[in-house]
């Protein structure tokens, strides 16, 4: 017998009178697809998809094997490949699939088989109901061949698909191969054909749902704990410290950029902490299992809860933690208004001390609000970013590195408030605080402004404008670079910054001696040197010849080009003072410019 002689007629036999069906001695029944998908859309509903797919690789294995033992009696093959091959002929006569064989290798001990299942029935069934899936979904017609070959080839064989039509392949396309112990994915399918009826499957899905709800009911009362620490008041290192209490594992709250609450159970953890936050993992840490859960307000991420243990967390572990962030949410929101209240007040009340609508005992039942005493020397500094949707984020992050500073916004600046102490070396706390924002905030532009010495609340406000207007004037003169500047390199020409356009002065600066400097930068020259210097000296030729170390002649020759390219008069106060003007705007930008990279400043 061949495989391809096998023909419906042959092998069914339908007795008209009592309707029965029969494939040799078995009886069968004719069954729509439609209801068989309505079958397996309510498994997968009852048992979830992945047990269902085992249920019904089940049935499919049992059906396979059955047919197998039948057709092996049925007839005298012509050699093993015949039977082999007589059931994928089966298949597509009992209207499963039709199924077109590809490849057939096979030893006594191995095969290899290959071929193409099209118009799958349980495809187009799973389609209809779930849509396409991202894995395989012919499960019975994976069973029923893994089923077949195992009892007709003598060993045991597993077939999976390749491709699949449910998951929008064009075709179906499977692969059977005798068992291989070293094959992972041998081993993950074998696992399908482990349980044995619906009952266990039930009463395992009881279990899973019985697990669920006592999880829920003790996560419920962590939750209640967690809560009343809330209503109490207590701080976020109280409520850090129960959770890792209950869990046995060291808990970590991350907020505000580096600031940090954590209760750690063994040392060997915050070196574990501290090796994952740098990307890193030292030779001497303990492997530890580290998970992080974001702690988001508002779309916004203000922090992240940080677990570690000796293993991965389990289902009731998971279901706490996230009680336990819900609760840690509030309290950081909570935390995040109050800082936000207390910049608010500081905003009112600084924009009175500016307004001088204090007076002394007022001012001193309400200096709490502050840190700075306002009868010692104190001076401001602005700070703007070129982003505004990074300023609260900014101030949160100023207001944790720099605790012992007042910091809050006013208007589209960031505030600091400088004591006498704070202000020592003020360039080197400028750079620092930098340094510290570019490297926490990447790819932001910072413009610093830092105002004169204030002894008294009336300089503390002129401290301020000059901060404003130093900050406004580096963002207009070097947008696309960070940049501080302080009062003392820009106090020649405060009071123009202070009174009129910014962009006016800039463009001044660039039509009066723009064409100088365009000269010196070309030709390495140094027209502009002996302008300021013959200014710096009233237009005294023998001090401007021997500062420049040029003779008179020399000092001449340069003068007619200046005035030749700047058409000035420098022999007239009005053209003198025009220039110098234009030379202190030019070298105040130079002073900006050269610390920033490194070169030396002209005097």
């Amino acid at each position: 017998m061949k495989a391809h002689h096998l023909l419906f007629d042959n092998v069914i036999d339908i007795n008209p009178r009592t309707g029965t069906i029969k494939f040799s001695d078995r009886r069968m029944a004719l069954m729509s697809v439609e209801a068989l998908g309505i079958l397996r859309r309510d498994l997968v509903n009852t048992l979830s998809m992945e047990r269902a797919k085992g249920f019904l690789m089940r049935y499919g294995w049992a059906c396979g094997s059955k047919d197998g033992e039948t057709l092996e009696k049925m007839y005298d093959w012509d050699s093993k490949q015949e039977l082999l091959l007589a059931g994928p002929s089966l298949h597509t006569l009992e209207g499963i699939a039709t199924v077109e064989p590809d490849v057939i290798e096979f030893t006594e001990q191995d095969l290899h088989f290959t071929g193409f299942w099209n118009e799958s029935f349980e495809a187009i069934e799973h389609v209809n109901h779930y849509g396409y899936s991202s894995d395989p979904v012919c499960w019975i017609l994976i069973g029923y061949a893994s089923g077949y070959l195992t009892r007709t080839f003598g060993k045991e064989v597993l077939v999976y698909e390749e491709v699949c039509k449910g998951k929008g392949d064009a075709h179906c396309r499977f692969v059977a191969k005798t068992f291989d112990p070293n094959d992972e994915r041998h081993q993950q399918d074998l696992r399908y054909y482990k349980s044995e009826t619906l009952l266990s499957e039930l009463d395992r899905a009881y279990r899973e749902v019985k697990e669920l709800n006592e999880n829920i009911i003790e996560s419920d009362q962590v939750q209640s704990r967690l809560t009343d620490l809330l209503l109490e008041d207590k701080g976020i290192s109280e409520t850090v410290g129960l959770i890792s209490e209950i869990l046995q594992k060291s808990i970590i709250i991350d907020y505000f950029h580096e600031k940090m609450e954590g209760s750690f159970l063994f040392p060997e953890d915050k070196a574990a902490y501290d090796s994952w936050k740098r990307n890193e993992t030292p030779p001497d840490v303990k492997q530890k299992h580290i998970e992080a859960f974001p702690i988001i307000v508002h779309n916004e991420k203000i922090g992240r809860m940080v677990v570690i243990s000796d293993r991965a967390l389990d289902k009731k572990e998971k279901m706490i933690i996230k009680r336990s962030v819900t609760v840690c949410t509030v309290q950081l929101f909570h935390q995040q208004k109050l800082t936000k209240s207390i910049w608010k007040k500081k905003e009112d009340f600084f924009e009175e001390l500016l307004n001088n609508k204090i007076d002394e005992p007022t001012l001193h039942r309400h200096m709490h609000v502050f840190d700075f005493n306002p009868h010692a020397q104190n001076r401001i500094l602005t700070l703007k970013v070129n982003t505004d949707s990074k300023k609260e984020v900014i101030l949160h992050y100023l207001s944790v590195v720099f605790p012992a500073i007042d910091v809050f916004l006013k208007d589209q600046y960031i505030i600091l408030i400088l004591s006498e102490e704070s202000n020592t070396d003020m360039e080197k706390f400028t750079l620092q605080l930098q340094n510290t924002i570019q490297e926490e905030f990447k790819h932001i532009k910072i413009y610093i402004g830092v105002g004169r010495t204030a002894d008294n609340l009336k300089d503390l406000a002129k401290s301020y404008q000059d901060a404003c207007r130093i900050c406004d004037f580096i963002q207009l003169a070097y947008p696309a670079d960070s940049r501080a500047s302080y009062y003392e390199e820009l106090e020649p020409v405060i009071m123009f910054l202070k009174g009129i356009d910014q962009e006016e002065l800039i463009d001044f600066c660039n039509e009066t001696i723009g064409k100088l400097v365009e000269y010196d930068n070309a030709n390495q020259g140094n027209l502009v040197i002996t302008l300021k210097s013959y200014l710096d000296y009233n237009g005294n030729l023998q001090q401007t010849a021997d500062d420049l170390h040029l003779s008179i002649a020399g000092l001449r020759y340069r003068l007619e080009k200046i005035e030749s390219f700047c058409k000035a008069d420098l022999k007239t106060g009005t053209g003198r003072f025009k220039y110098q003007l234009a030379i202190r705007i030019y070298f105040a930008l130079q002073i900006i410019n050269n610390r920033l990279t490194g070169f030396q400043s002209v005097n």
